[in-house]
């Protein structure tokens, strides 16, 4: 749907005027009504980010381990990245997810080896978002490589 509004946008469409069931809407998802919704709201969305983190981090590393042609074993997020940004290059992940799995490095590093961080659901959505391009991208690696 926001890629919707994105495109949209870009040729001058815009929503004039919330319509009564997306106020509502609204309205009910930022007024939680107690704590004990909001810290359930927490652990889900948190539950979300790290299952995308996970999945993210098996992904670069399996792009990886089929790059290599199931020479090498790579241990670490941050490894499966530099082997696929500097040693494979007929079929490198778009630059946008290069980036995005470098700038999240730490962020999944810390994620996956601790259970008792929380996040919000702006990081959980940017982990989503990447977890969903980077099986993209690993469905079109598989693809050409059958």
């Amino acid at each position: 749907m926001e890629y919707m509004y994105q495109l949209a946008a870009d040729v001058g469409i815009e929503r004039e005027k919330l319509s009564s069931i997306s106020e509502e809407e609204y309205n009910k998802s930022t007024h939680v009504s107690n704590a004990e919704e909001t810290l359930q709201v927490i652990k889900q969305t948190t539950d979300i980010a790290r299952f995308a983190m996970i999945l993210l981090v098996r992904g670069a590393q399996i792009g990886a381990l089929n790059a290599s042609h199931k020479s090498k074993i790579y241990n670490s997020f941050s490894s499966a990245i530099s082997y696929l940004r500097e040693e494979y290059r007929s079929h490198q992940p778009p630059k946008h997810l290069l980036v995005e799995w470098e700038g999240n490095a730490t962020l999944i590093d810390l994620f996956t080896k601790n259970e008792g961080l929380y996040c919000n659901r702006h990081i959980a959505q940017d982990m989503f978002d990447i977890c969903l391009d980077t099986f993209d991208w690993l469905r079109s690696f598989a693809d050409n490589h059958q």
